[in-house]
């Protein structure tokens, strides 16, 4: 009886907090994605991967992007933007520059757009070493929250060189 007692108070709690945590829900707020383009090429031609998420926050003065997206549940791509240079002011728009961020081993500068792959391996996936990277953004439309721009990256054991783009994939701006 006990157990029952306490999952029964389990599982009301967490009812709780994920009603509570959804409080602020606006589904006129969430976006319709459809338009939404992410590929991956490399030497043998060109893959479309599906959009996982793609979410940006805002720590201090920084703003982090972060796009996921897969390939037949084999492939991951990971593109990581950290973009700074705001004020207070600035950190409430859900914008980023336009250009390049760049990622390098080499050059402790440049740390601000990595991209990450990761392969399948059994039930979990592998990220790859990147040693150098970078994510170009060519636009950013702050009404519908869409992005489009391109990246590349090359990987360390294996020693991997692939490319790709995205455009109008919309993201998630968590305040």
């Amino acid at each position: 009886m006990r157990k029952i007692l306490l999952k029964l108070f389990t599982a009301i709690g967490c009812s709780v907090l994920l009603f509570s945590a959804c409080s602020d829900y606006d589904p006129a707020a969430l976006l319709n994605c459809e338009k939404a383009a992410f590929n991956l090429a490399d030497s043998n031609g060109v893959n479309s991967l599906k959009l996982l998420s793609a979410n940006m926050l805002r720590n201090q003065n920084l703003k982090l992007l972060s796009i996921e997206a897969y390939f037949k549940d084999s492939v991951r791509v990971v593109l990581n933007v950290a973009d700074a240079g705001y004020n207070s002011a600035g950190l409430q728009h859900d914008s980023l520059h336009t250009g390049s961020y760049l990622f390098s081993t080499r050059q402790v500068n440049a740390s601000s757009g990595k991209v990450v792959l990761g392969v399948k391996n059994g039930k979990d996936y592998k990220f790859l070493t990147t040693d150098t990277s970078s994510i170009t953004i060519f636009e950013v439309d702050v009404i519908n929250r869409t992005i489009s721009g391109s990246y590349y990256v090359e990987t360390v054991n294996p020693a991997m060189k692939m490319h790709g783009g995205f455009s109008k994939v919309c993201f998630l701006s968590i305040q």
